[in-house]
C-alpha cells in the first residue's frame, strides 16, 4: 500500500527529474480543477432539481456529499478539501437565491392581491359590467364645474364602504367634491330618467349617441327631468349625499348598449 512504499529521496536541483515532477504536479491539479467543476455542476443540477420541483432530498443530498468527502479521497481531491468548501457555499447560495426569485404565493400576495385573486376565482364581475375602459367616439365633458374634485373610489372590486363584512363591484368612479357643486352633462343627449333611487339617491340618466350613456348619482338638487335634451356643459343639479354615500361625491358611470365599462380613461380625456 501507499503507507509501505519506500520514501523517495529529493530531486536534486537541475536534475531530470525535477523537470519532470513538476509537469507532473501541473496536470495533477489540471484534473483536480476539472474534477471540482464536473462534480459541482452535476451536485448542483440536482440541487435545481429538486427546488425546482419541491422535492424534500437536499439535506440528503449534502449528507452523501460530506460522507463522500472522507480522507481516503484526498489523493483526488486535496487535503483542504477545497471542493467540499466550494460546493457547500454554491448550494446555499443557490438554495438563497431560489427562494429570492421564485418565491411562492403566500411571500408574494399582498392583502389587495389576495382579495383580487379571490373574487377572480370565487365571484364573477356582474352581470351588465365589464372590468375594462370603453372610450365613447365623441369628446365629453368632465361632469364637475373646476374638476375641483378627488377621486375617492375607482370602477371594479372593492371594500363594502357601507361597513358590509364583505366586498362588491363598484360600476363607476367617486368624485369627492364640496356640496353645491355644480354636476355638468359630459355630451349632448336626452335625460331617460330623472329620479330618486334606494342606493343612488337623485340621479340622472343622460342617452347619447351611439348607444352611449352617463349616469350621475347622490345628487342634492336635480336641474332637469326625464325626456329633456339637453347639451354638453348643461348643470344637471348638484353634489350631494342622498342614497348609500359616506359624504358628498358624484358617482360617475359610463355604459355602451346598455353594458358598465371603466370611466378612468374617459374622465382623463375629458375637457
Amino acid at each position: 500500500m501507499w503507507e509501505n512504499a519506500a520514501p523517495t529521496p529529493p530531486p536534486q536541483h537541475g536534475s531530470p527529474s525535477s523537470g519532470r515532477r513538476r509537469r507532473v504536479s501541473q496536470s495533477d491539479g489540471d484534473y483536480v480543477i476539472w474534477g471540482q467543476l464536473l462534480l459541482s455542476l452535476a451536485f448542483l443540477a440536482l440541487v435545481l432539481l429538486a427546488q425546482m420541483m419541491d422535492l424534500p432530498f437536499l439535506p440528503a443530498l449534502r449528507t452523501a456529499f460530506r460522507e463522500a468527502m472522507m480522507p481516503e479521497q484526498n489523493t483526488f481531491l486535496s487535503e483542504n478539501r477545497e471542493l467540499s468548501k466550494f460546493t457547500e457555499q454554491a448550494v446555499q447560495t443557490l438554495a438563497n437565491t431560489v427562494q429570492k426569485f421564485m418565491p411562492t404565493q403566500s411571500q408574494t400576495a399582498t392583502p389587495e392581491t389576495a382579495v383580487r385573486q379571490t373574487h377572480a376565482k370565487a365571484q364573477q364581475v356582474p352581470s351588465g359590467a365589464r372590468e375594462e375602459s370603453y372610450l365613447p367616439s365623441f369628446a365629453i365633458c368632465f361632469p364637475l364645474a373646476g374638476r375641483a374634485c378627488t377621486e375617492t373610489s375607482g370602477y371594479g372590486w372593492r371594500t363594502d364602504p357601507m361597513g358590509g363584512s364583505g366586498s362588491d363591484f363598484h360600476l363607476g368612479n367617486d368624485l369627492a367634491a364640496e356640496e353645491g357643486t355644480a354636476i355638468l352633462a359630459a355630451a349632448d343627449g336626452v335625460v331617460r330618467c330623472a329620479g330618486v333611487h334606494s342606493s343612488y339617491g337623485r340621479y340622472v340618466r343622460i342617452l347619447h349617441a351611439n348607444g352611449d350613456e352617463t349616469l350621475y348619482a347622490h345628487m342634492q338638487y336635480l336641474f332637469v327631468h326625464t325626456g329633456q335634451r339637453i347639451s354638453a356643459g348643461d348643470c344637471l343639479g348638484t353634489v350631494g349625499d342622498t342614497g348609500n354615500a359616506t359624504g358628498p361625491h358624484l358617482h360617475f358611470e359610463l355604459l355602451h348598449k346598455g353594458i358598465r365599462y371603466d370611466p378612468s380613461e374617459a374622465l382623463q380625456n375629458a375637457a
